[in-house]
């Protein structure tokens, strides 16, 4: 577990409000802020909300305690909103993607249910290029599970699974010398198809007949997540289904790639219908019975960051 006290979170107001706001304040002029939700479920969240991190005062820059470190991290309220902040200062959190040798700020989510987090960059806000990084159970190099670490956040957005009551470290974080403002969106609802980079080829269920693929992946992100993980990159392919009927998946894992395999209706974490996972060089298989006709996706994707190849196989009844 991570390296914090949860009966010490408290809502800090640093950057654009400033350290000496009172809470209060803060919550006053949310209140008076446009909504940024987006495909909420039917459990409607808290009010909208527009909250600060940023880094500590200068003379608080060199402590490891400070405000928004791994070991007093900023919370995130789980609600949607825009957090806002200001880094510099030196690096006391790094992760595997690299680029991150620069000050950061710690968020940590703790979620009452489980949902889909949807995490943009406001770039014209933004006067750095950030690494995102999204850890579960865990902040520290080594701790918990790391669901996201991408350099690309500057470019596309990034969603993960929260589950509820588990803890989740969001990190914005800088390469080595840079300093500067942030800003980043937070949803929660079903992220767009897009997201997920669905393959060209398409899956037709045809009774009788097999699909076989196979490709070859460098070590990076993902797109997908998954209830049984998957942050490694993946393939996602449309599954048009014309009748009810029983299917099998399977995917090897080779050269290091640890298979998973998972069937869903959407990008969203919440439409997974099932998954399966299998360590690295392993096999993975799902049988899964298609109810009725229509629009599925079945993705092969990794257990774990590394590179490595599959070879996938679905056979239809």
């Amino acid at each position: 577990m991570m390296g914090f006290d949860a009966s010490k979170l408290t809502m800090l107001n640093r950057g654009m409000l400033g350290s000496s706001s009172s809470l209060a304040s803060s919550l006053a002029l949310v209140l008076l802020l446009p909504s940024l939700a987006c495909g909420l479920r039917s459990d409607p969240f808290a009010l909208d909300t527009v909250g600060d991190g940023g880094s500590a005062p200068d003379d608080d820059d060199g402590d490891p305690n400070r405000a928004g470190t791994c070991n007093d991290p900023l919370l995130l309220p789980f609600a949607p909103m825009t957090l806002r902040g200001e880094l510099s200062g030196p690096s006391f959190s790094q992760g595997w993607c690299g680029s991150d040798s620069g000050p950061e700020d710690v968020y940590v989510l703790i979620p009452e249910y489980d949902v889909d987090v949807l995490l943009s960059l406001v770039a014209a806000e933004t006067e750095f290029p950030p690494t995102l990084r999204v850890v579960e159970d865990g902040c520290e190099a080594g701790t918990g599970f790391t669901k996201i670490c991408t350099r690309n956040f500057e470019d596309e957005p990034f969603h993960f699974l929260a589950q509820g009551g588990r803890v989740y470290s969001v990190i914005i974080d800088s390469p080595d010398g840079s300093e500067g403002s942030y800003a980043f969106n937070v949803d929660f609802g079903l992220p767009p198809l897009d997201q997920c980079n669905v393959h060209p080829e398409v899956i037709q269920q045809i009774s009788g007949s097999s699909f076989v693929w196979n490709n070859e992946f460098t070590q990076g992100q993902g797109r997908v997540d998954s209830y049984c993980g998957g942050p490694g990159r993946e393939n996602m392919f449309l599954l048009q289904a014309t009748y009810p009927g029983n299917m099998f998946v399977s995917a090897v894992g080779l050269g290091g790639f640890a298979p998973l395999v998972s069937v869903r209706r959407d990008c969203a974490t919440l439409s997974e219908l099932d998954c399966i996972s299998a360590p690295a060089d392993g096999y993975a298989e799902l049988g899964f019975f298609i109810s009725e006709p229509g629009q599925y996706f079945v993705v092969v994707d990794q257990a774990e960051i590394g590179a490595g190849s599959y070879q996938l196989r679905v056979d239809f009844e």
